[in-house]
């Protein structure tokens, strides 16, 4: 895990050393929506069916940018992928995965945002590799508000 992070030449490159870590977060909750399925209620299903989704196509993105910048994506992600599994069965064993869990959605989609945010101050990216970043961006932050809105009802505040 992390071998991205660890090879040399991408540490002495902060740009790719940015994008390993931002490919890595993507495979990271990827891993974790996907280990929610599992006990997810009908409500929130298909919102980690979603993210899943969305974080995978990024992960992949994500990853044919390193590999044109001679780097070298981690598959497997972090051992955060094995916290947000252990997280997310824990919870869905106990009392099930529902609209609760919105909050630590809304986290965790903030961090990877952050994150690309980290990735798009290089300057170094070609105008294809950064419109990629951008569009990631963009559609995080959509989801983003979509949650928040799904927070609110869940809080009887958009009633």
């Amino acid at each position: 895990m992390l071998q991205s992070l660890q090879n040399p030449k991408i540490r002495q490159d902060e740009r790719l050393s940015e994008l390993a870590t931002l490919q890595v977060r993507h495979t990271d909750a990827a891993n974790g929506y996907d280990a929610g399925l599992q006990n997810a209620d009908e409500t929130i299903k298909p919102v980690l069916r979603r993210l899943s989704d969305m974080h995978r196509h990024f992960a992949e993105q994500t990853a044919r940018i390193l590999v044109a910048h001679n780097g070298e994506p981690d598959p497997d992600g972090s051992w955060l992928s094995w916290v947000h599994r252990s997280v997310m069965a824990a919870r869905g064993m106990i009392d099930g995965l529902g609209t609760d869990i919105i909050p630590g959605l809304i986290d965790g989609e903030k961090r990877v945002l952050e994150q690309i945010d980290r990735a798009l101050e290089q300057t170094h990216w070609a105008d294809d590799e950064r419109r990629v970043l951008i569009s990631q961006r963009d559609r995080i932050e959509a989801e983003l508000a979509e949650l928040n809105g799904m927070q609110l009802d869940r809080d009887g505040v958009g009633s």
